[in-house]
């Protein structure tokens, strides 16, 4: 993500980036695939505050692309630098660790957007445009599925961490209902919904991520319930089931030949090596990310909805795969707060301080496709 986050930045803003990681040869490698001479190769470890404060202080916006553990860790320093900051998302609780730091970077001058990937992210702004519709809102449901257009009995790379797959078959999904947050029994909600072709009907179930944690203080309008529920082609739902009952979710280090590691950390580092063995490949799949948020509730007394299809498909023209859908939106989001286009200062997520239309058009740019449709009644009496 962050490899595409930083080619985004480049090619559409013409940014000047130091991309960071904890290993220098991965990151000198994705520089040296870019080609381009705007981007300085570091290695930084996220969690060492003095190195990253060092690297940090001379930024306009810190764009973290790491495991959402870590943005408890990053955020506060950006914030102390009075750097402008993002990040994919803190997987429900971290965002109300991150939230607290909002008079923090006010104080600063700085704004902290959290959640600013696909989901979260695209769906709180889809969210935000939809109560924007209506005269009040009741319900925002947030649904999404992937998958390739040829079906096949082999399981795909998930198009985010393994890490976030694996916890979200494992913890106890977060929604809001009759306006209060609860949580659900893992793999619970399910219910069958309609996705844009070649998906077509998905079954979906509730499972843990962070737009519960935000959106219907933020979006208003009364809303009472918030929920997002995954459709997992079925071949990858038997996979990550699998993993997650052998345990790979488990962080416990086990003796391995004399070594110790989690087996968190060892289906990780796997992940990883095939997720770099694929970018050589030259075989093109097509695949695609799809996203559906419904929101519901009354608009000239009369019950409306206003749904939202997200659809992305990996370009066969640049080779960058349907995961662009969580890459773009950090980079769009930084480009905005270098520019002082979003002015809204505190630790926000985007459903508070995205302009949802201009946001829409720069993911077209993309070709990330954001369609908006409006189911209304009207009475004659």
């Amino acid at each position: 993500m962050g490899a595409m986050t930083i080619e985004d930045l480049v090619e559409f803003y013409s940014a000047e980036v130091v991309a960071a990681d904890r290993r220098l040869d991965r990151v000198k490698q994705v520089v040296s695939a870019l080609g381009h001479d705007k981007v300085t190769a570091i290695e930084l470890d996220a969690t060492d505050s003095k190195a990253l404060k060092e690297a940090a202080k001379d930024v306009d916006v810190v764009v973290n692309s790491a495991w959402y553990e870590l943005n408890i860790k990053i955020m506060p320093v950006a914030i102390d630098v009075g750097a402008n900051y993002t990040d994919l998302g803190g997987f429900y609780d971290h965002t109300f660790e991150q939230l607290k730091h909002d008079k923090e970077a006010k104080d600063a001058g700085v704004t902290c957007v959290l959640g600013i990937g696909s989901s979260p992210g695209i769906t709180n702004v889809c969210g935000a445009a939809g109560a924007r519709k209506l005269d009040s809102v009741d319900t925002i449901s947030i649904y999404c599925t992937w998958g390739t257009k040829e079906h096949t009995d082999a399981a795909a790379f998930p198009a985010y961490s393994v890490r976030t797959v694996l916890d979200e078959l494992t913890q106890n999904p977060p929604i809001v209902e009759g306006g209060k947050h609860k949580r659900m029994p893992v793999l619970s909600g399910e219910t069958e919904v309609l996705m844009p072709e070649p998906a077509g009907k998905v079954v979906a179930y509730y499972i843990k991520h962070s737009e519960p944690a935000t959106m219907a203080e933020f979006v208003g309008k009364g809303t009472k319930n918030v929920s997002f529920r995954i459709g997992f082609p079925a071949n990858d739902f038997a996979t990550f089931k699998t993993l997650a009952q052998l345990g790979f979710s488990s962080e416990q280090k086990i003796d391995v030949g004399g070594g110790k590691i989690s087996p968190k950390d060892f289906i990780t580092a796997m992940y990883l090596d095939a997720v770099a063995s694929s970018r050589q490949s030259a075989d093109v799949i097509d695949e695609y990310d799809y996203f559906r948020i419904d929101v519901s509730g009354k608009k000239n007394g009369m019950p409306s909805t206003v749904t939202y299809f997200v659809r992305t498909w990996n370009d066969r023209e640049t080779g960058v795969s349907s995961g662009r859908d969580t890459a773009v939106p950090p980079s769009i989001t930084a480009s905005w707060l270098a520019s002082g286009k979003i002015k809204n200062k505190g630790t926000l997520p985007p459903e508070a301080c995205i302009e949802p239309e201009p946001f829409f058009k720069e993911l077209g740019r993309r070709k990330i496709l954001v369609e908006e449709e409006l189911q209304s009644g009207t009475k004659y009496y």
